[in-house]
């Protein structure tokens, strides 16, 4: 028997089976899986032509990365500016020797610009800039009578490396002084550069 054969036969069976209400509800439950089918094709559809165009997006950023060399030049200016920037930044092996180092350096700048009673205190965990950067916090406080605490801006101005004021109080009644500064380094695995 063919397969139209069997087609009509099926369809003969359901007619005599099935009653007009059946009917109805299969051709609705058709008409559903239809629509249902059609949604999802189109959803399908709606995906690929976005995979397509992040495709065509990529290919075209490729071709003007190709076309185009000055990125290269880019990429080592930013690298110079980089290292430029890098270059006024604490350094040593250890966040321990790179505290060390803010200590006595911000002591001696206190120190010299005759301060009285003054105390550093170096933040024990620095915040991460990066891989290897990081911003360490020092506070400094002591005693200036005379108000001259411009001696102490020149003093931190004179450091081998950067230091930021990022906060500063001096109360005239009794001349004391708080300074809280940051300073960025760079933690590196071996000693060689460190000053």
């Amino acid at each position: 028997m063919t397969e139209r054969g069997k087609l009509s036969q099926w369809t003969g069976k359901l007619q005599e089976q099935a009653t007009p209400r059946a009917r109805i509800g299969l051709g609705l439950l058709i008409a559903i899986l239809a629509i249902w089918g059609l949604g999802e094709l189109s959803a399908s559809t709606s995906a690929l032509r976005g995979d397509v165009e992040e495709l065509h997006r990529a290919r075209r950023l490729e071709l003007s990365l190709l076309s185009d060399q000055s990125w290269i030049m880019q990429a080592e200016t930013l690298q110079d500016q980089l290292s430029q920037t890098q270059s006024d930044f604490w350094r040593g092996a250890t966040n321990g020797i790179v505290a060390a180092q803010l200590q006595g350096a911000v002591e001696t700048a206190a120190r010299n610009a005759e301060l009285t009673g003054s105390r550093v205190n170096v933040q024990a965990t620095p915040e991460s800039l990066g891989d290897t950067a990081s911003l360490f916090e020092i506070s400094l406080s002591g005693r200036d009578s005379e108000g001259q605490f411009l001696a102490l801006f020149q003093e931190l101005s004179r450091l081998d490396h950067q230091v930021v004021i990022t906060q500063f109080n001096w109360r005239r009644s009794n001349g004391s002084l708080d300074l809280r500064l940051q300073a960025p380094a760079l933690v590196t695995s071996s000693t060689e550069g460190t000053p």
